[in-house]
């Protein structure tokens, strides 16, 4: 069924996608993707948000076209929930890079089998992994970084019109951001990954030098003392740390956006 598409309908269609698109945002969005955040809450924060971009918001003219047949705009919801997630995505890799250095350290330090369930993800948490991961989420929303995550929302319905179609061109940059998250870990734990590192080999030459000495009880508090210290001398190198990624990060998504 065809229906001619007037003002009231063309309103109602952006609406509708521009509202896709927030829900997608909001599903992944660390802030909000957490069991204490209600559904409806998510729901009603994407719909104000929806309602509030929605009447400055264009139409592609692809989707204007002579009329709108609704199951024609199955494809254009599913791109508006995929653009949605992505920048929710990125967001999200911001804290995910703090997880995945806590997890090298964990195993560094003998904290590998003490875990934490993690209700987000969906397993177990390491212990490191959950003090870097809510180092990086003060300092994400101590620097506005959710203020310019909605700018990006906001940016994203002029650069990617409500129902245009995007190209594969953006899946080069998806690749980058996913390579990134893997580069930013490594540059969080190498600092305590080699103080440990020199500790073992410290306990090592004791041992060698003093064979009545138990090495492996002595070396697992060491290590421990070690890693901790080190990880609360380097808050503020890593307060920095992640207000530089975060920057990066859009960047990288704004970059995405405009061959997308």
């Amino acid at each position: 069924m065809e229906i001619a598409l007037s003002w009231d309908t063309k309103a109602y269609t952006i609406f509708f996608l521009v509202f896709l698109r927030m829900s997608g945002f909001f599903y992944i969005f660390p802030l909000f993707s957490r069991p204490y955040c209600p559904t409806q809450v998510r729901i009603m924060l994407a719909l104000v948000l929806a309602a509030l971009l929605a009447p400055s918001t264009g139409l592609d003219p692809q989707v204007m076209a002579t009329g709108v047949d609704w199951s024609a705009l199955v494809v254009p919801a599913i791109r508006e929930l995929t653009v949605g997630v992505t920048i929710g995505f990125a967001a999200l890799m911001i804290l995910v890079a703090g997880q995945l250095a806590g997890q090298y350290l964990d195993l560094q330090m003998g904290f590998f089998t003490a875990s934490q369930i993690d209700p987000v993800m969906g397993g177990r948490m390491p212990l490191v992994g959950q003090y870097l991961y809510f180092v990086a989420l003060v300092t994400f929303l101590g620097f506005d970084g959710h203020h310019v995550l909605l700018s990006v929302m906001r940016e994203s319905l002029n650069v990617i019109p409500v129902g245009a179609a995007f190209s594969t061109a953006g899946l080069p940059h998806v690749f980058h951001m996913m390579s990134w998250l893997f580069y930013a870990s490594l540059r969080i734990s190498i600092p305590v990954m080699a103080a440990l590192f020199v500790a073992s080999v410290a306990i090592g030459i004791v041992g060698r030098a003093m064979p009545q000495l138990n090495v492996f009880v002595l070396g697992i508090p060491l290590r421990i003392l070690v890693g901790f210290t080190l990880l609360v001398g380097l808050v503020p190198i890593y307060v920095a740390f992640f207000r530089e990624t975060t920057g990066e990060q859009v960047g990288m998504l704004f970059r995405m956006l405009e061959v997308w």
